[in-house]
C-alpha cells in the first residue's frame, strides 16, 4: 500500500513538471514583468525591481501553500473529477492572458468551471472527446469542486496578506482634476502545485474511517497540479500594507465561507449551487468595495504643502540604506526646507559629502535620517517622489 503511494506521488510530480500550466504560467509572469519595467521606465527613467522579479514571485510563496494545503484534501480524501481541472486551468490561462488578474481569483475561476460543469451535466449537452469525463460526474464530485474554490481562495488570501502588499509599483498619473499624483499597483501571479485525487485508478484509501468527500468512487489516482492564482489592485488613498492586507483579510474570510457551504453541499446539493454564487458575486463585490472606498478618497501620494513625499525606494540604493520608507515626507535636507524634487536635489549638492534629512514618518512623528554620500550619491540617492519631473502626462486615472 505504501509502495502504490509513493509510487503515485513520483508520478503525479513527473506529470506537474510537464504540465503546461507551469509553463503558460512562467510565461505569463515574464511578460508582466516586462510590461512593468518599461511602464516603470516612461514613468521614472529607471525600474525598481528587474523584470524576471514577478517569474519569482510566481514560483515562491505559493508553491509552499499549495504543499501545506494538499496534506489537509488528501487528508480529507477530497476528490476532483479530471475534467474540473482542465477547465479551471484552460480558464485560468485564458483570463491571465487578458492581463486583468482579478479574473484569475479561485472563485472566478473555479466557481465559473464548476457552473459550467452544472450546466452542461443538467441540460445532458454531448461534447466531443470529454463526454466520458463528464459521464463519471455525479452530485459528490461536482460538490468538491466548489470544495476546491473554497480551499484556493483561502490560500488566496493568505498570499495576498503575506505578499500581495511587497514591491508593489509605483505610478504617476493624472487625477480627475488634472493633478499629478502617484499610485501603487500590485498585480502579482502564483503558481500553487496541490496533490489532488482523481477517481480511478490503483489507489484505495488505508482506512475504512477515512473521511472521502465523494460518492460512488472506489479507487483513486493521484495528480500534482498546477493552479494559477492571480491578485491586482490599486492603491491610491493609503500605504500597499494596510489596504492590501485588509483586502486579504477580506478574501480568506470569503474562502472560510464558501468552503463551509460547499461542505454542506455534500449531503444538500442546494449549498454547493449557494457556495459557487457566493465564491463568484464575494470576490466581485470585495474588489467593487475596494475601488469604491479608493475612489471616495483623496489622493494620499501627492504634492505637499510642506516638503516632499517618497513614492518609491529602489532597492539597495541609498535611500534604503537611510532606511526612508514609503509614503514618509522629507521636511528638511541639511537644514533647508524643501517643497520640490528639484529643491530636495539642491539642498543634497551643498554637502557633497554628507546629507541629514528630517523626515514625517508614516505614524505622524518627525525622525532623522543622516548618512555619508559618496560620489555620484546625490544623482542616484534612490529616491523616487510623487511629484516627480518626468513623464506623468502620459497616464489617465483608470
Amino acid at each position: 500500500m505504501v509502495e502504490l503511494w509513493l509510487l503515485d506521488v513520483l508520478k503525479a510530480l513527473g506529470k506537474f513538471i510537464l504540465h503546461p500550466v507551469l509553463f503558460l504560467s512562467v510565461f505569463l509572469a515574464v511578460l508582466t514583468g516586462y510590461y512593468r519595467v518599461k511602464r516603470e521606465r516612461k514613468d521614472f527613467n529607471t525600474r525598481l525591481l528587474d523584470g524576471y522579479h514577478d517569474t519569482r514571485v510566481l514560483l515562491s510563496y505559493g508553491i509552499v501553500a499549495g504543499l501545506l494545503f494538499s496534506l489537509v484534501t488528501i487528508g480529507a480524501g477530497l476528490v476532483i473529477p479530471v475534467i474540473a481541472l482542465t477547465l479551471i486551468g484552460a480558464l485560468s490561462v485564458l483570463f491571465a492572458l487578458t492581463r486583468n488578474f482579478h479574473l484569475v481569483s479561485a472563485a472566478i475561476t473555479v466557481g465559473f468551471s464548476y457552473f459550467l460543469l452544472v450546466t452542461v451535466r443538467y441540460f445532458g449537452v454531448e461534447i466531443p472527446y470529454v463526454h466520458t469525463y463528464m459521464d463519471e460526474l455525479n452530485l459528490g464530485l461536482l460538490s468538491s469542486i466548489m470544495v476546491l474554490a473554497g480551499v484556493l481562495t483561502l490560500i488566496e488570501g493568505i498570499l495576498i496578506k503575506l505578499n500581495g502588499w511587497k514591491h508593489t509599483s509605483p505610478r504617476l498619473i493624472k487625477s480627475e482634476r488634472g493633478l499629478k499624483v502617484g499610485v501603487h499597483q500590485s498585480k502579482k501571479l502564483w503558481l500553487v502545485p496541490m496533490f489532488v485525487l482523481l477517481p480511478g485508478g490503483n489507489l484505495n484509501l488505508p482506512f475504512d474511517w477515512w473521511p472521502v468527500f465523494t460518492l460512488g468512487t472506489q479507487s483513486y489516482s493521484l495528480l500534482c497540479v498546477p493552479f494559477l492564482l492571480g491578485f491586482q489592485q490599486l492603491v491610491k488613498s493609503s500605504l500597499p500594507e494596510i489596504a492590501i492586507k485588509q483586502m486579504g483579510s477580506r478574501v480568506f474570510w470569503l474562502g472560510a465561507f464558501v468552503l463551509t457551504l460547499a461542505v454542506t453541499g455534500f449531503w444538500a446539493p442546494m449549498f454547493s449551487i449557494a457556495a459557487g454564487v457566493a465564491a463568484i458575486l464575494g470576490r466581485a463585490w470585495i474588489a467593487y468595495r475596494h475601488r469604491s472606498a479608493e475612489d471616495s478618497k483623496p489622493y494620499y501620494y501627492k504634492r505637499q504643502s510642506k516638503g516632499v513625499m517618497i513614492l518609491g525606494i529602489l532597492p539597495d540604493s541609498p535611500a534604503e540604506k537611510l532606511s526612508l520608507g514609503v509614503g514618509e515626507i522629507i521636511l528638511k535636507v541639511n537644514g533647508a526646507d524643501v517643497h520640490t524634487e528639484r529643491g530636495f536635489y539642491e539642498a543634497l549638492q551643498k554637502n557633497g559629502a554628507y546629507c541629514k534629512l528630517e523626515v514625517l514618518g508614516t505614524n505622524g512623528e518627525n525622525r532623522f535620517a543622516q548618512g555619508a554620500l559618496y560620489e555620484g550619491d546625490h544623482h542616484e540617492l534612490g529616491i523616487l517622489f510623487a511629484d516627480q519631473d518626468s513623464g506623468w502626462d502620459r497616464h489617465q486615472v483608470s
